[in-house]
């Protein structure tokens, strides 16, 4: 069998962002900064940062929108080939509202039935998977529809199928779908997985799981087959359960100009490591990853390797020279 051509193969919906300068207020804004952002191709940026060999799918509508969006994903080195054009259909969007405290940051989607919404099952060509080593998913694109919650269930299937590894941020977005219905459908996705990652968060308000982040790990390690949990903890780092031992990343400090996409910084650099057979390691990339997202704005994580190496050497420097 030949050597897959991919490394990670990911699926997910990526909409247009619109965000004012500076911390202008939403309904004072007279211009708009217009890019893009989505958990999954955010994962898919990152990694081709990283040197990883990557490919990005999902529906996009066949208008400038979605063609702006594609060349934007395509120009980091991420292969779009799998996407799928829709002719009637639109471009999910989001706003966001930048905050400084105490006053936070403010969201605001407007996706319905959006292109990547109405994908199903059918819709893609699975042999693509032939070509990769790795899927990886999260919890937002089975809450788009009812049918994109089938595509899902269907990717894991199919890589499963062919003996490739798995992983799967929860990522739950409590405007998308509640709770209840949330844990219904990823207790059946994520039971045969190879890596699990979970915000603490998510997993007290979707699976009722609370107490000390090693407990909710453990808890996590029941309702989920993965050899590795990975559990984010917001300002307490992040921790790694393989099922014999804990490690703990802690975090850096960070000056947050924009916080989006920090998390899914921490997926790349996760499983960067992971693909090399060092999760442990991947845990202290992904968190240096996530502290640097942090300081760049936009969705994407405009960054390098050298520049994560040197975060871990040597901590925070004001000036490199």
């Amino acid at each position: 069998m030949s050597e897959p051509f991919f490394d990670v193969f990911t699926l997910g919906e990526t909409m247009i962002r619109f965000t004012p300068r500076g911390y202008i207020r939403l309904e004072e804004a007279a211009e708009l900064e217009v890019r893009i952002g989505g958990s999954e191709s955010n994962v898919a940026i990152a990694l081709a940062r990283l040197g990883v060999r990557v490919a990005w799918a999902s529906k996009l509508p066949r208008n400038p929108l979605g063609e702006l969006t594609a060349r934007r994903i395509a120009s980091f080195g991420v292969d779009v080939s799998s996407v799928l054009w829709e002719e009637a259909a639109r471009m999910g969007l989001y706003f966001i509202e930048p905050g400084a405290a105490p006053r936070s940051s403010l969201v605001f989607y407007d996706r319905a039935h959006s292109a990547a919404s109405l994908m199903t099952p059918s819709d893609f060509d699975w042999s693509v998977l032939d070509q990769a080593r790795h899927l990886h998913l999260t919890g937002i694109t089975p809450a788009l529809s009812a049918t994109a919650l089938e595509t899902t269930d269907r990717a894991i299937a199919e890589a499963r199928r062919r003996g490739k590894t798995i992983s799967f941020d929860v990522n739950y977005r409590a405007r998308l779908w509640p709770a209840e219905l949330a844990r219904e459908a990823l207790l059946s996705l994520i039971h045969d997985l190879d890596l699990l990652i979970c915000p603490l968060g998510d997993a007290l308000q979707v699976f009722g799981l609370d107490g000390a982040p090693e407990e909710v790990a453990q808890a996590l390690g029941e309702v989920t087959e993965a050899p590795l949990i990975a559990l984010t903890l917001g300002g307490g780092g992040a921790l790694l359960w393989d099922r014999s031992e804990f490690h703990l990343a802690a975090p850096f400090p960070v000056q947050a100009i924009d916080r989006v996409g920090a998390g899914d910084a921490f997926d790349a650099g996760l499983l960067w490591g992971f693909l090399q057979g060092d999760a442990p390691k991947g845990l202290r990339y992904g968190m240096a990853m996530a502290a640097l997202k942090h300081t760049i704005p936009g969705d994407e994580w405009v960054s390098s390797l050298a520049e994560v190496e040197a975060l871990l050497e040597s901590g925070h420097r004001d000036i490199q020279r």
